[in-house]
């Protein structure tokens, strides 16, 4: 059972036991300051709507802003899968200091399951809603973590730059890769969590925006996604997370979905 679920079936215990408990698991996992998530009004964030927590230095422009920007990205993921299953709660900072009380550590955002998005000073935009929220649907159309484990990061975030439609991970971008020769990793080395890490630090793609730096891990997982879609039709996605959820693997689930478009390296086991 998820943390989440398990906090919730919990509702009767004193706050400071579930807060201790939160704290406890996730230090577990290298991640105590993300026990703040989960209480993000007790560790001192004003909730300025249902579902919205934010730094109280933001100010009230800064408040209407972000705002306006989760109303546009929610747009985007609604016009990419055709209705929205979840509603997840945002934590939203404005300074560094905020960003790191929650656990931002550099990232300008981050989903947790299908429960809340973290949004950093730098992220406070509509194609990171975006991006963040795609992440979230597409872990509660798999049927959660236990099918969500088996989708590969390349999709997943493949998927999520579609839906933002950066400049920065486009189809022209992907060109100018192409034109520079530069390196691409294969899909086999985008697997797992610890993959894309991996690949983010080999190819350079920690490096910040500098004219060096094309993005070439994300702006190539969006590629394939695209390559995908133009073979599936924009039901593509929900019918692999369908399948998924159903008890298929993903590799079976992707083949069948994209027909020919699947690349050589996906091979569905026999």
């Amino acid at each position: 059972r998820s943390l989440t679920n398990t906090m919730k079936a919990a509702g009767a215990w004193p706050r400071w036991m579930l807060l201790g408990a939160c704290a406890v698991l996730l230090s577990a996992c290298g991640a105590a300051r993300n026990a703040r998530m989960w209480f993000p009004k007790a560790f001192g964030m004003d909730e300025i709507r249902p579902g919205l927590y934010v730094e109280p230095a933001m100010t009230a422009e800064q408040r209407q802003e972000v705002q306006r920007q989760i109303v546009t990205g929610r747009a985007q993921v609604q016009r990419f899968y055709g209705n929205i299953t979840t509603t997840p709660y945002f934590v939203a900072c404005v300074t560094n200091e905020c960003d790191e009380r929650f656990g931002s550590y550099g990232t300008r955002a981050a989903a947790f399951g299908d429960t809340a998005i973290r949004l950093a000073a730098k992220g406070l935009s509509a194609p990171l809603v975006a991006h963040e929220w795609s992440h979230v649907e597409l872990f509660h159309r798999a049927g959660g973590w236990w099918y969500a484990r088996k989708v590969p990061r390349w999709f997943d975030e493949g998927v999520a730059v579609v839906v933002a439609n950066e400049p920065r991970h486009s189809e022209d971008n992907w060109r100018e890769i192409q034109r520079q020769a530069l390196p691409i990793p294969p899909l086999n080395e985008l697997v797992s969590f610890k993959d894309w890490e991996v690949a983010v630090n080999k190819y350079g793609e920690t490096a910040g925006d500098v004219p060096s730096n094309l993005h070439v891990v994300y702006t190539a997982a969006g590629h394939e996604v695209r390559t995908f879609l133009a073979c599936s039709g924009p039901t593509g996605v929900a019918a692999v997370l369908a399948a998924v959820q159903g008890g298929s693997s993903f590799d079976a689930a992707y083949v069948k979905v994209a027909g020919t478009c699947a690349p050589k390296s996906i091979v569905p086991a026999r």
